[in-house]
């Protein structure tokens, strides 16, 4: 029973975007959704971006390492043999 009512609630979604399209409402549902989405709190935006980009160079700084040391050893390798 509630699969039925899944369905007839999405045709109902369907029918109303088709007509809000037809009736250029586009905009107007755009707008709406745009109310109800949760945007984050400042506060939290900052410190995620802190992280990201905290991770990104520390990830950078390693690969460079790793890089240096690989490069190092094999250019010893070459001159040994």
């Amino acid at each position: 029973m509630e699969g039925s009512e899944i369905r007839n609630d999405s045709k109902k979604t369907e029918a109303a975007a088709k007509t809000d399209k037809q009736k250029g409402g586009f905009f107007k549902a755009l707008k709406a959704e745009f109310h109800r989405v949760i945007w984050p709190e400042k506060d939290s935006v900052i410190k995620e971006t802190t992280a990201v980009v905290v991770v990104t160079v520390l990830l950078g700084v390693v690969i460079a390492l790793l890089d240096f040391v690989i490069r190092f050893g094999i250019d010893k390798i070459v001159q040994i043999g």
